[in-house]
């Protein structure tokens, strides 16, 4: 929680950093004086700070401990290094000028001016669970998408890079057959006898859709699909009790279980376990007419889980003809620690074509949001904007950007930040304008200029993944707003200013030089000050590039900077005996550093009150 503001502060007086002046071409400012000291008379510089007691230093160094865990990474956080696939993609990446794009992750809670939880905290915390072995049950992320997400490489690089980090929880759900004659079985069961309806169809099907947005009715009898297993041991079989025959399910060819049907036209959930070293499961419908809807399958214990909810031509107005009720009870059963929306290629053609309008597209991602958000409060939301968009083979100048495609792009942005949505740009992550032109040149396009293929979609997955884990890593662990609030108040001497109060737009951009330019002790201090500027939604914070920093230097005791300059100096805090690693070492100096300046513009802005 926000601390209340001191009587008489003026709101315009509440700068998170000072006002700086130039000297010699250099931007510098005042030492401030100590917390007890009286408020210099009008025009009158603060008398230089006064050496703290030993009781106070020691205080003030757990505070900044504190507050170095909310503002730098943890240890366990620490990404480790690519494997030679992720390598290879990341150099794939670069030749097709594919830079990546940092994924936008809005604050929604704060402690003073500072971002204590963003919006994907609940999957970085499910992560976090992994991570340090706390967790004793998978965390499942939800992607829903058009062909990109349905074609499955997208997401199988997510998952295979996400599975590799923090171990396997299972398949997840699954679909009966392939959408297509074509295409992968990575997560279909490989089956006969099944027709198919989606929602990405136009016409309407006499079957209501769930989840996956899929239904697979048996079409002769007998009809079955069959499973290959790898550890999964809990399964849920989603189906419709409308005008079907039971379903039985075997175990490496053994009876496990049949369905009971009533009739009731509801949907309905069947779980069962599988008994250990489970190889196959096959479904069979005896009777034509039987609707599945998906099955799920999970291994019992930690691991990540991704279901894929892509149907080709989806849009989200498609999405909407979905049975609300039965989506948001089958999303609940799942439990996802995120929901991720993959929308906006189709949009941007309906638009080309005028069979849709940016009203229409506005409103029915925003409702298509709401329900799945509404289904699942708890968990994080992500929006992935389109890829790029072209005329096509068919068009005079068929590499010419799609006109609509920025304006859906800043829509979902919108949109998303609006809904409470975390939001990545695969547009600029590919490259932007051009950035199918370069992957065709390269073989990676479908002739139709629309769908990437092969390792173009690797790549995709790869700049999708690799924005979530930098994401992951980049985002402190979250501690509790009245312990930070505290640290901060014992760190500043003074009570923490207000979010609330919105400083001038005017001020200066600082940066820190400690020493060398790189290593351990300097990346952690860097990381305070990156985190602290990236997280901050108001003009109040500017921290320019680490490495440029000359107006705030760390010196061995309290006085001038070495170089004369008049910059604040800042003693570095004494080290605990059991603070060795020079990462963390670094981000405690960074808390530290970072206090000095909001504690020096606190004070300079109250003697300035009227």
């Amino acid at each position: 929680m926000d601390a209340p503001h001191r009587k008489g502060r003026s709101p315009r007086h509440t700068a998170i950093l000072a006002s700086f002046v130039a000297v010699g071409g250099l931007m510098a400012f005042h030492p401030a004086p100590p917390v007890d000291s009286p408020a210099p008379a009008a025009g009158e510089r603060p008398a230089a700070a006064g050496a703290p007691s030993r009781e106070s230093r020691q205080a003030r160094l757990a505070a900044a401990q504190v507050i170095a865990r909310a503002l730098a990474p943890a240890d366990s956080r620490r990404l480790t290094e690519p494997s030679p696939e992720e390598q290879a993609l990341r150099e794939l990446a670069a030749s097709l000028h594919a830079p990546g794009a940092s994924l936008e992750n809005p604050c929604v809670e704060r402690t003073g001016p500072f971002c204590t939880r963003t919006v994907l905290e609940p999957l970085f915390s499910a992560l976090d669970g992994l991570r340090t072995g706390q967790a004793s049950s998978p965390v499942r992320i939800a992607a829903f998408g058009n062909s990109l997400i349905a074609g499955d490489r997208i997401v199988d690089i997510v998952r295979d890079q996400f599975v590799r980090r923090f171990g396997d929880g299972g398949r997840g759900l699954l679909l009966i057959d392939r959408l297509a004659p074509y295409g992968p079985r990575t997560r279909t069961g490989t089956a006969e006898g099944w027709s198919v309806h989606t929602v990405g169809e136009l016409k309407d099907s006499p079957w209501p859709f769930g989840l996956s947005g899929v239904v697979h009715v048996s079409s002769q009898a007998r009809a079955r699909s069959r499973f290959s297993l790898s550890g999964e041991r809990q399964g849920t079989l989603f189906w419709l009790d409308q005008d079907s025959g039971p379903v039985e399910l075997r175990v490496d060819g053994h009876p496990l279980l049949q369905t009971q049907p009533q009739n009731g036209g509801g949907h309905q959930q069947e779980t069962f376990t599988l008994p250990p070293g489970a190889k196959t499961l096959e479904l069979i419908a005896p009777q034509r007419g039987t609707a599945l809807q998906g099955l799920a399958l999970d291994k019992p214990g930690p691991g990540v889980v991704l279901d894929t909810l892509g149907v080709p031509s989806a849009d989200a107005s498609l999405f909407l003809r979905a049975d609300e009720a039965m989506v948001a009870e089958q999303l609940r059963a799942r439990a996802p620690a995120l929901v991720l929306v993959m929308l906006g290629g189709n949009e941007v053609k309906r638009l080309q074509w005028k069979r849709s309008t940016s009203s229409q597209v506005e409103r029915d991602l925003r409702r298509f949001l709401q329900r799945v958000t509404r289904a699942t409060p708890e968990a994080a939301c992500l929006v992935v904007g389109p890829v790029d968009a072209v005329l096509g083979p068919g068009a005079a100048k068929p590499f010419q950007q799609r006109e609509h495609l920025e304006e859906v792009i800043g829509m979902e942005r919108e949109i998303a930040l609006e809904e409470g949505c975390a939001f990545f740009d695969m547009f600029a992550a590919m490259g932007g304008t051009g950035a199918i032109q370069r992957f065709h040149a390269r073989g990676f396009m479908h002739d139709d200029l629309v769908h990437p293929k092969g390792r173009g979609l690797d790549v995709l997955g790869a700049l999708l993944s690799r924005g979530l884990l930098r994401s992951w890593e980049d985002t402190p662990r979250t501690e509790p707003s009245a312990a930070l609030a505290r640290a901060w108040t014992t760190l500043l001497g003074v009570e923490l200013l207000s979010h609330a109060a919105h400083p001038s737009r005017q001020a200066r951009s600082v940066a820190l030089l400690p020493g060398a330019p790189e290593g351990p002790w300097t990346d952690g201090v860097r990381r305070v000050l990156d985190t602290a500027r990236a997280r901050d939604a108001s003009p109040s914070l500017f921290l320019a590039e680490p490495s440029s920093l000359r107006c705030a230097t760390l010196v061995p005791r309290l006085g001038v900077a070495a170089d004369g300059s008049g910059c604040l100096p800042v003693t570095p805090p004494p080290f605990p005996g059991g603070l060795q690693d020079p990462f963390q070492r670094g981000s405690v100096v960074g808390a530290w550093l970072l206090a000095e300046l909001v504690r020096y513009d606190t004070l300079a802005t109250a003697w300035q009150a009227p």
